[in-house]
């Protein structure tokens, strides 16, 4: 009867642990981890500052980066006092460069820079860990890039869904005090 109730108890804990294993939203393997992250977290802090984005029927809408915790931190504030607001946290750990993004979608992806393809892109992709979801296949930011131009910066955004790339979002960002984003600003 003893090793009845053992056996039972110890399936009963197997099964809760399965259980709860399949409902996480798992974690998976960055192929390309970017590996020059001090060049990379430079390139985020010389993008300290306020800018202005022209967001088309989104509107006019600011956009900040702030360094914090001894210049190691950079915190960005995407639609910048609007009611879709977000927020990113870019920080290096032990060598690699994670940022944390907290979307509009009340999720919150959780990425790492990657080598990119594309030249002068800062990119970074979700490692398949997305708060606040039940399914990495729900709609979520699952890539970010940051391409300087010569006077803006161009900023896109790859939106994921069920398995695949299902839109994508791009902004021009100017600085404030640029002729150009002296300009939106005017307009806003």
């Amino acid at each position: 009867m003893k090793i009845i109730k053992t056996i039972t108890f110890y399936l009963t804990l197997i099964t809760i642990f399965i259980g709860i294993s399949g409902c996480i939203n798992k974690q998976y393997e960055v192929q390309k981890p970017l590996t020059d992250t001090e060049t990379a977290i430079n390139y985020l802090k010389q993008l300290e500052g306020k800018w202005i984005v022209n967001g088309g029927k989104e509107g006019i809408f600011e956009w900040e980066f702030d360094l914090t915790s001894r210049d190691n931190v950079i915190i960005e504030r995407l639609k910048k006092g609007t009611p879709t607001e977000m927020l990113s946290v870019y920080n290096l750990d032990d060598g690699t460069l994670f940022a944390n993004h907290f979307c509009q979608l009340q999720n919150q992806p959780k990425l790492i820079a990657i080598n990119s393809d594309i030249e002068g892109d800062l990119h970074f992709l979700c490692k398949g860990e997305v708060g606040n979801t039940k399914s990495h296949d729900e709609l979520h930011m699952h890539g970010v890039h940051f391409k300087k131009e010569d006077s803006s910066l161009i900023i896109w955004m790859d939106m994921y869904k069920n398995g695949s790339v299902d839109f994508e979002t791009r902004y021009e960002l100017f600085r404030i005090d640029s002729e150009k984003g002296q300009e939106l600003t005017k307009l806003k």
